[in-house]
């Protein structure tokens, strides 16, 4: 009897090496996937809020888009995303610099799996501007 037990001495952690860890590795791939989605997105929704920040502290439309497109364009270099960068302005009204106008900013970012991720800032333009 004593022989017996002492032969399932270390099944447990056995068990465990060849049923959970394979098990276990698709879940720390997800996690990294998402925590790498979601630090791209966060990184890419600070640049728009900057972006649309700049555009509409500027004087004039001509210089807010010029300025914003250095914004983006330096931020996007920082960030590692420079060639695969895209963005548009939306405007309440035109010309977008006006009291009180709404200033929507898109970027849309392709990332290494193919996948893009699309981020929008929405800044107000002083009513005294």
């Amino acid at each position: 009897m004593m022989r017996f037990i002492r032969e399932y001495r270390g099944s447990a952690s056995l068990e465990f090496v060849l049923l959970a860890i394979p098990l276990f590795l698709p879940i720390f791939i997800f996690m990294n996937f998402f925590a790498e989605s979601t630090d791209t997105q966060t990184s890419l929704r600070t640049l728009a809020r900057e972006a649309a920040r700049t555009y509409v502290t500027s004087k004039s439309d001509e210089i807010a888009a010029e300025v914003m497109s250095q914004v983006i364009s330096e931020g996007s270099s920082a960030l590692g995303y420079s060639h695969s960068i895209r963005y548009w302005v939306r405007c309440s009204q035109s010309p977008c610099i006006y009291p009180n106008g709404r200033v929507a900013v898109t970027i849309v970012a392709r990332l290494q799996n193919s996948k893009s991720i699309e981020v929008t800032a929405i800044e107000y333009v002083s009513p005294w501007a």
